[in-house]
């Protein structure tokens, strides 16, 4: 389901084009001396924000799946390094000492996702992406010393296929992939975001703005009608709220 701010993008991109059809309506009576807003600049604006929401449908599906993939693999990380511990410590020749070593790695991959790590970074926040970032880093790093502590036991080596040191070398293999896929997705996606903020809501220069600057220079056309005027004076648009 779309959100509330999506939705927002598409219903002042649609208000738009209502805008500019209200605009053509009103013929030669329509004049601004403001070439920002003359009906041929009115329609790029339309045309370059339909561009922008295009490059957003274009990039994000690749960047949710990458998003998706990496929370799952996270998720199933926790579990297979309890697991792997619980095979370290049945494992006949680990001193006590070894166990505790690694239950120390495993108490920091438990805290770091419970106090730190951000699941779904919103593309919106640069500072939430990188702490997002660097906080799956910071797990990666975690289990990659774990997997290292038990793989350096020459005797570990457990039935169970996927807590055998070949297997958790390939998982933590996996999780630096799915970092990697996470950070060449997130780009395109953070460019088309990028451009469609300047698109819609650059100042002046910017759909919002240049909704305003219609409506305000139609309000003062004399020719132009009560009527006429609340064609276009009912269309609502919005701007996302800005981050504090």
């Amino acid at each position: 389901m779309a959100s509330t701010t999506e939705t927002g993008h598409a219903v002042n991109f649609n208000n738009f084009n209502t805008l500019i059809a209200r605009v053509i309506g009103y013929g030669i009576r329509y004049n601004p001396t403001n070439n920002l807003i003359k009906q041929p600049a009115l329609q790029m604006t339309y045309a370059n924000a339909g561009t922008a929401l295009q490059h957003i449908a274009q990039f994000k599906p690749a960047y949710d799946n990458a998003i998706n993939l990496r929370q799952q693999l996270f998720a199933d990380m926790e579990k297979l390094s309890t697991r792997a511990i619980n095979a370290f410590d049945a494992t006949q020749a680990v001193a006590d000492a070894q166990v505790k070593d690694a239950k120390v790695v495993l108490r920091k991959i438990r805290g770091e996702r419970k106090s730190k790590l951000i699941e779904n970074p919103t593309p919106e926040d640069p500072t939430q992406i990188s702490a997002s970032q660097k906080s799956f880093a910071n797990q990666v790093l975690h289990f990659g010393q774990l997997v290292g502590l038990i793989t350096a036991e020459p005797t570990y080596n457990p039935n169970e296929v996927d807590v055998q040191p070949a297997s958790l070398i390939n998982f933590l293999n996996s999780l630096n992939l799915a970092n990697q896929t996470v950070a060449t997705a997130q780009q395109p996606y953070l460019d088309a975001i990028a451009e469609r903020t300047t698109t819609f809501y650059a100042d002046k220069t910017g759909l919002f703005d240049l909704q305003k600057e219609v409506k305000k220079y139609v309000k003062s056309v004399s020719t132009i009608t009560l009527a006429e005027f609340r064609q276009i004076s009912g269309l609502k648009f919005t701007r996302p709220k800005k981050k504090k």
